[in-house]
């Protein structure tokens, strides 16, 4: 079989899951973190900064084990380590960070705080381009504390001219300086993503990732707020949270659009942080974060792209909920839920992921894995519409376990 036909062949698998039909087999595609780099030799450290190194065991990794479909690097950041320093990002520590406390082996970690603080909700609904120029920039990335003085609306009419003089500033010249830079960087740095796509198609492997987005409710609370002070909101500034989310809506989705013109990604990842069990109630649920989910949703499919919804943390709450998007469209991952319920109530019309948890993979040996690989297919596989998935991701474990893994899916996961 060509590499074109292997291509063909595992891409439609994935398809005709998506859309609910039986499959010669269940498609395997577990979503990788630090797994393909340490096994090859390299520490995140290494390939933070380093494309060409992530690509390659990226790579290896395809031959070695056959997914049916590929990520690439830029999920985990790798190879973004020079840019993100140059910015001076406060946000995000990362292993190889200089005075980083992070392992060398560790994904990232974000550092959340209210970079929205306490009464700004009025200056960010009324002016929100002044508002992160003003304030968010500059307090997020060390190179743009300069852009907390540029005042735009002093360019107005006669003294557009004299304005201007505040561009000399030698700090303001440096950030746009080093803004340039780094766009440049950028630049580079995609054009790597391109080719590494390009040549994983070459090998036969379907890119998975075309775009990456999160929820209007999630860009207030990942980015903005933080976790406390934005479930605070909730029931203290009710109305600024509302108004907040549906002006988000539309980078939420245009920046996911924006992504999947320049890609060969089949799927726009989704990842849900703040909706979970235990952080709102069902009732805020339906209220602050389910109705532009669904939006999203339903714009992505109408425009021709496939969410990928990645829940994070207890969902068996929202079940019944989620399910209310077009049937055959949607792949819905779960990390924490009963997968028998999940597949009852989702699984009827929505193709399901995830359930397998990697600690099985640290603790168990090959036979073990297969085993409980097994159970997991009974539950999930009847009838088609199941992708295999870990309900986490593939960090360090041995070798012949992740091996035993993928057989076990491929040997038991047939109708």
């Amino acid at each position: 079989m060509t590499n074109e036909e292997k291509y063909n062949e595992r891409l439609k698998r994935v398809e005709d899951a998506i859309a609910m039909k039986k499959t010669d087999r269940v498609p395997c595609m577990p979503f990788i973190q630090t797994y393909p780099f340490i096994h090859n030799g390299h520490s995140m450290a290494e390939v933070m900064y380093d494309a060409d190194k992530a690509a390659e065991d990226l790579k290896k990794y395809l031959v070695e084990y056959e997914p049916d479909m590929a990520i690439h690097f830029g999920s985990m950041f790798c190879g973004q380590g020079a840019m993100l320093e140059k910015l001076g990002i406060n946000w995000l520590q990362w292993a190889g960070r200089p005075g980083c406390n992070v392992d060398k082996n560790s994904i990232h970690q974000f550092i959340e705080k209210p970079y929205l603080e306490d009464g700004e909700y009025p200056e960010l609904l009324s002016d929100l381009s002044g508002w992160i120029m003003r304030k968010w920039l500059p307090r997020c990335f060390t190179s743009m504390e300069s852009l907390r003085n540029i005042n735009i609306p002093s360019m107005l009419a006669y003294q557009s001219i004299s304005a201007t003089l505040q561009f000399t500033d030698p700090k303001i010249v440096k950030t746009f300086q080093n803004l340039a830079e780094v766009g440049n960087m950028a630049l580079e740095y995609y054009g790597k993503i391109a080719a590494y796509e390009q040549d994983v198609t070459n090998m036969g492997f379907p890119p998975q990732i075309g775009a990456t987005t999160i929820t209007a409710f999630d860009i207030l609370s990942d980015t903005l707020r933080g976790t406390l002070e934005s479930m605070a909101d909730l029931y203290e500034e009710p109305d600024s949270v509302h108004r907040a989310v549906e002006m988000f809506y539309p980078s939420s989705l245009y920046g996911a659009v924006s992504q999947m013109q320049n890609s060969k990604g089949k799927f726009v990842f989704i990842p849900l942080h703040k909706g979970l069990d235990g952080f709102m109630g069902p009732q805020q649920y339906e209220e602050f974060y389910w109705p532009t989910l669904k939006r999203l949703v339903e714009d992505l499919i109408n425009m021709g792209y496939t969410p990928w919804i990645y829940t994070e943390g207890k969902y068996d709450t929202r079940l019944e909920t989620i399910t209310d998007v077009p049937a055959g469209k949607v792949l819905f991952h779960f990390e924490n839920v009963d997968m028998k319920e999940a597949k009852r109530i989702v699984g009827k019309e929505h193709c399901i992921s995830g359930g397998f948890n990697s600690r099985i993979l640290k603790t168990e040996n090959p036979d073990g894995v297969r085993e409980q690989v097994k159970r997991l297919l009974d539950v999930t596989a009847v009838d088609g519409g199941y992708i295999f998935d870990l309900s986490d991701t593939l960090d360090e474990v041995p070798h012949e376990n992740v091996e035993a893994m993928f057989d076990a899916v491929k040997t038991y996961g047939r109708y």
